[in-house]
């Protein structure tokens, strides 16, 4: 009896072992998770399998292949995808730090940002324009780091999937000859700037939009840069998930943006360097160049479930008339009266987000971020 319950055991621990062996292999062949770590002085590169708040557990493949690159996608191009993942397939993990982790891409001097670009955040916003286009200008933080409000701050969150161009793309279709790189991202936004400086006669150049989101500590990035062998057919049934203290706020998927990857991709190269938007008052364009060069990331666009909306036609109506009642005729400025009501109004909610609070977002496979609000 005792020698058949040991056989037993041992036989389901076995089919256990190669499901598990299996199961691995196949996510492995699938894509790729990297990070960049900072280890005796050099940056390694890792495949990543466990992501926790105080560490990230993977195999070294710099010192696996003796190669230290600067950026993911040096190392593929050097080593090769199959020759990575037949390496990690006999490889030991190892635990590193959370302090250790880098950012797995460093930001080129702009990102291409995308808004409006799920029907139910365009709903919730009262928005009745197709997707626009953005730069956004600001550094990568850590997957576990704090983002900074202010007095004067409506803060917001955004849960955003990220794309990162493996070669340069001088036409639209150069994307299918390419690696694309995916992530998880949070685009912080202060909505009462955004709303001040909207320009609600030109909506398709989304002013305001890159001063508003362009702070220090509002673009804090998963600590994996997920590279599938088949983008295509991977990216638009990721999950996007984000938490207010612990109350889920955003839950959606990439099949249901208005502009996919090789859309927003073919816009971004009509736009080129036009210098159509500005950063403190100085203009500012979406590309340096009139191609999107290797290393761009562009953030996709935020599902529905963000704090922010704009003023309803019915509330614009209701103020200006009510303006108008109060003999503002030799200093008409009719837009700056609604939009300071409707800041007075939100401040009134206290709805958006205030010192103490935690937010998360994640990416089914592609890690999670953890962000605690502080006031500066």
């Amino acid at each position: 009896m005792k020698l058949r319950l040991k056989q037993s055991i041992f036989t389901l621990f076995t089919i256990l072992f190669f499901t598990f062996m299996n199961a691995q292999e196949s996510d492995v062949k699938k894509a790729l998770s990297l990070a960049r770590v900072k280890k005796e002085g050099k940056i390694h590169i890792f495949q990543v399998n466990r992501i926790e708040d105080t560490f990230i557990e993977g195999i070294d493949l710099s010192e696996s292949f003796n190669m230290y690159p600067n950026t993911i996608f040096e190392l593929i191009e050097n080593v090769g995808y199959d020759q990575i993942t037949e390496k990690i397939l006999v490889s030991n993990s190892i635990k590193i730090n959370t302090s250790n982790v880098l950012t797995p891409v460093d930001a080129t001097k702009t990102t291409i940002a995308a808004a409006t670009n799920y029907p139910e955040h365009k709903e919730e916003t009262n928005v009745e324009i197709e997707p626009v286009l953005f730069p956004k200008v600001a550094e990568l933080t850590p997957y576990i780091s704090q983002v900074n409000t202010k007095k004067e701050f409506l803060l917001d969150y955004e849960v955003e999937l990220a794309v990162v161009y493996s070669k340069d793309v001088k036409r639209a279709d150069d994307i299918n000859n390419q690696l694309l790189g995916f992530m998880v991202v949070m685009d912080y936004s202060d909505r009462e700037s955004q709303l001040r400086d909207y320009d609600t006669d030109h909506p398709e150049l989304a002013v305001g939009f890159t001063d508003s989101k362009s702070h220090e500590t509002f673009f804090p990035v998963g600590a994996i840069l997920v590279i599938p062998k088949d983008w295509k057919n991977y990216y638009k049934e990721l999950n996007l998930k984000l938490w207010r203290n612990n109350e889920i706020k955003q839950n959606d998927f990439p099949k249901n943006l208005y502009w996919d990857v090789p859309k927003i991709t073919e816009e971004t190269l009509k736009l080129g360097s036009k210098k159509i938007w500005t950063l403190k008052g100085n203009p500012i364009s979406l590309l340096q160049k009139n191609y999107i060069e290797k290393g761009t990331i562009v953030i996709t666009g935020t599902p529905g479930g963000v704090i922010f909306t704009t003023p309803t036609k019915g509330y614009i109506i209701r103020n200006a008339i009510k303006y108008s009642l109060l003999f503002k005729f030799f200093s008409w400025k009719p837009k700056e009266y609604v939009i300071n009501q409707f800041v007075k109004k939100l401040r009134k909610q206290d709805q958006y987000l205030k010192e103490g609070e935690i937010i998360k977002a994640e990416i089914s496979n592609l890690g999670y971020i953890k962000s605690t609000v502080i006031s500066e």
